[in-house]
């Protein structure tokens, strides 16, 4: 079957799903999530999935993606970690950030249902609502209806369609007005496909009001085959800053497509941080539109792969508005018969004079049948900008090896010196503690060929 036809077929046979479960879920949801899924069902149907040579995917193997996804069965009902011997398993590899035991503010999903046993929000800020969607929705709460899918990403975006068209739970985050959450708040995605492949799509709203500050940490695990189709939007108002950490550790059978979408208001303050290691095929996705005076952004990734992984990073930085700076620093490390990519854009419109954007990717390629695509780029349409952008892809020194294998180091440990110095210059930016320790602990395992499977 060529991929023209798998696609084809692919939405075909999704489009069946989401109108069945559309039907099935009427009688329990309100009338605006019910025209929100019918809006993203019609949107994928005339955009269907992205063909070959589609220039903003050709990096990323759709097709096989798709029939993944096909082969998957959508999953339904509450999930119970503890019930289930692959979700265990997989927080278990992540039981350094404290997730069993409750040690911070969080949301845990297994399969897509939000897990209660796990989760824990004890001690939020006055006036923090850090919920499930879907609890929201059965108390009628109006917290949801005014905020979710105002980026219209699912009219735009065929896979923020799909997962909309499937919409069911998901995290809500609400910071009011100047109010500061000093702690971070975590949002837990495990995906247990050990009985049979499994499709989620994971929902997160994230909205901060002027002078709010949050933390958000986003963490993806699992188990057996699945396909994985998480959507986070976050709006930002005046002046707020949110620090967020995506954390991609999915099963190495598993087809991840992340999409990240955030909007910030005037002075708002964005910094993102995005570690991916897992999944069999990962697309990690992220538009920014800095859409008010003065906003900023930091956005820095690290992504590794090995045997035959495919890791596609796609960036979209939107300057709209003066006095706009936007920062981003991506670097990949690639062994086996991996595939890496990065493909980053900055818009600088008209009317963001005195824009300030910069945009760097370094590439590190351990074996000789790794390969990456890196492809920055900038469009600029004012003058009054400063505005760079640079690629690097290259082996390991070997002057630099030369060097410690003099000072006594073997073969295995100088690489893996090396290797580690080069992923430490992202690793040292997380400020969350736990992470950043989970993360250099990970490095280190997947370097030594000790990494989970999930990883591999």
């Amino acid at each position: 079957m060529n991929a023209g036809v798998a696609l084809a077929e692919g939405v075909g046979a999704v489009v069946d799903r989401a109108r069945a479960f559309a039907e099935r879920e009427r009688g329990a949801t309100p009338l605006f999530l019910q025209n929100l899924r019918q809006l993203a069902l019609e949107a994928l149907v005339r955009s269907g999935f992205p063909e070959p040579g589609h220039e903003e995917w050709r990096y990323f193997p759709v097709a096989e993606a798709v029939r993944l996804l096909s082969g998957c069965a959508g999953a339904s009902g509450a999930a119970n970690a503890s019930r289930r011997p692959g979700a265990r398993a997989a927080l278990a590899a992540v039981a350094a950030l404290g997730y069993a035991e409750k040690r911070q503010h969080q949301l845990v999903f297994v399969n897509g249902s939000l897990d209660p046993e796990l989760s824990t929000l004890d001690n939020l800020p006055k006036g923090v609502h850090f919920h499930g969607i879907s609890r929201l929705l059965e108390k009628g709460s109006p917290l949801v209806e005014p905020r979710l899918g105002l980026l219209r990403g699912h009219q735009r975006h065929p896979f923020v369609a799909l997962n909309t068209a499937f919409l069911a739970d998901g995290a809500l985050l609400l910071v009011p007005d100047r109010v500061v959450c000093t702690t971070p708040l975590h949002v837990v995605n495990v995906t247990d496909g050990t009985d049979g492949a499994v499709a989620t799509h994971p929902r997160v709203l994230l909205v901060l009001g002027e002078n709010a500050q949050a933390t958000v940490v986003e963490t993806f695990v699992g188990a057996g085959p699945a396909f994985v189709n998480p959507v986070t939007e976050a709006y930002l108002g005046p002046h707020a800053f949110l620090d967020h950490y995506t954390l991609q550790e999915g099963s190495a059978e598993a087809a991840h497509v992340g999409t990240f979408d955030a909007h910030l208001a005037p002075g708002g303050q964005l910094f993102t941080h995005l570690f991916s290691a897992g999944s069999l095929l990962a697309r990690n996705e992220a538009s920014v539109h800095l859409h008010g005076d003065g906003a900023g952004l930091t956005m820095d990734g690290l992504y590794l792969g090995r045997n035959e992984q495919v890791v596609d990073n796609h960036v979209l930085v939107d300057h709209a508005r003066p006095h706009c700076g936007s920062q981003q620093y991506y670097k990949g490390i690639l062994d086996g018969k991996a595939r890496g990519a990065f493909d980053g854009k900055v818009i600088v419109k008209p009317t963001a004079s005195r824009t300030d954007a910069h945009q760097k990717n370094r590439n590190l390629l351990l074996s000789p049948e790794a390969t990456v695509d890196s492809k920055p780029q900038l469009e600029i349409y004012n003058n009054d900008v400063k505005a760079t952008h640079g690629s690097a892809t290259g082996r390991l020194d070997p002057d630099a090896l030369f060097y410690l294998r003099s000072r006594g180091f073997g073969e295995t440990e100088a690489r893996a010196a090396l290797t580690l110095a080069f992923a430490s210059e992202i690793a040292e930016r997380i400020k969350v503690e736990p992470l950043r320790k989970h993360l250099e602990a990970r490095v280190l395992a997947w370097l030594s060929g000790n990494g989970r499977e999930t990883a591999s």
